[in-house]
């Protein structure tokens, strides 16, 4: 005998649906933030869900530094020419991905901030995306960044006793294998928004000659 689901549980279930879509429309790129700070229980939870992304064979490339330095952040600010809110966000998270890990680091991290997006979304914060990895000036502030938040393969001494351990491994190559290892293709501004955005829909997302069906 087959069970049914109870009437009440399918509509609880559609409701749950529809929050969730409701939610995905209301996530907007938030460039100005209250004073209000963001606690460490509402970072742990964005981490959370950033870490709950699809990914290949669950192979999690990602590493994330959470930054509460306003001088840092300024720095930031100053090199990427973006203000005021890289600098006036409570917090700004670094998102870092590894290379030699999966062949599918971009795709992964970037599922992950996604989720991070969203998830501020339905806890009533407000976040940025930020990143153009390749470009010039997005190179410059990821070199600045690697010195700043102390990333492993930075860091000289580190460099050095890979270097004597693997010395034959790496002979003539170790520059390439190294400056490959970590990336850091994102950075996410989260605070409380200063102002209500309309949320997305059908009406100004959806466009119809973008999609195509059985062939373009």
């Amino acid at each position: 005998m087959e069970e049914t689901i109870p009437a009440e549980s399918v509509q609880e279930f559609g409701q749950v649906g529809e929050a969730m879509l409701d939610m995905i429309r209301k996530r907007r790129t938030i460039r100005q933030f209250t004073g209000e700070d963001v606690s460490q229980e509402q970072i742990e939870t964005l981490l959370e869900m950033a870490m709950c992304a699809p990914n290949r064979l669950d192979r999690r490339p990602w590493h994330f530094v959470v930054i509460r330095d306003k001088v840092l952040q300024k720095q930031i600010a100053d090199i990427l020419r973006i203000h005021p809110y890289l600098e006036t966000a409570p917090v700004v998270i670094a998102v870092c991905g590894l290379p030699e890990v999966s062949s599918t680091w971009l795709m992964d991290i970037s599922a992950a901030t996604e989720n991070m997006m969203l998830a501020a979304t339905a806890m009533g914060l407000g976040a940025t995306w930020i990143g153009n990895p390749g470009d010039v000036v997005w190179d410059r502030c990821e070199k600045m960044l690697f010195n700043a938040l102390a990333v492993p393969y930075n860091d000289i001494r580190f460099v050095q006793k890979l270097l004597r351990r693997w010395e034959r491994l790496l002979w003539g190559k170790s520059t390439k294998v190294l400056n490959r290892t970590i990336h850091i293709p994102a950075l996410v501004a989260v605070g409380h928004p200063a102002a209500a955005l309309p949320p997305h829909g059908k009406h100004d997302r959806f466009d119809p000659t973008k999609v195509h069906y059985g062939r373009w």
